[in-house]
């Protein structure tokens, strides 16, 4: 056995590693469904100017990513996703969205749609934080109408 460090790793190196660590995940979980989501803002000619998008898996929507052309904001944009991607994961029968910002982008954001932030990561990448938030759905939907009965807590 050897040890390599490398600081340009092979993709198919990194994607082995993945495998690994998601088969031995796969012996260890209870099952549960996972799936990407993704939502988006277009213009009339379809194209891309925005949205939301991540992974549901279980109990929880991870958001990767939520940005909205320049400009395109502050114009209820970012809420109308965010309410958007609530509404999918209460369908989704998720518990829990989580999701991340840089301290230039949404932290002061996401906490008036109930996130709470629970960690920061402090000089990220060198002098700026990294904040992470989670918001608990407690919604219920009505089953004959699909439609969300509950607010959020």
């Amino acid at each position: 056995m050897k040890f390599e460090e490398t600081l340009l790793p092979e993709k198919s190196d990194v994607k082995t590693l993945q495998n690994m660590i998601r088969k031995y995940n796969r012996q260890n979980f209870e099952a549960a469904n996972q799936t990407d989501f993704a939502i988006y803002i277009k213009d009339d000619n379809e194209n891309v100017m925005g949205g939301i998008s991540g992974e549901i898996f279980g109990n929880w929507m991870d958001v990767d990513y939520l940005v909205i052309h320049e400009s395109l904001r502050r114009k209820g944009l970012g809420r109308e996703l965010l309410k958007k991607a609530e509404d999918l994961a209460i369908r989704n029968n998720c518990k829990n969205i989580f999701l991340n910002t840089l301290d230039f982008q949404g932290k002061d954001f996401y906490p008036k749609f109930g996130f709470e932030e629970v960690y920061v990561k402090r000089q990220y990448p060198l002098t700026g934080t990294e904040h992470f938030f989670v918001k608990k759905l407690s919604n219920e939907i009505d089953k004959e109408t699909g439609e969300i009965t509950e607010e959020a807590e």
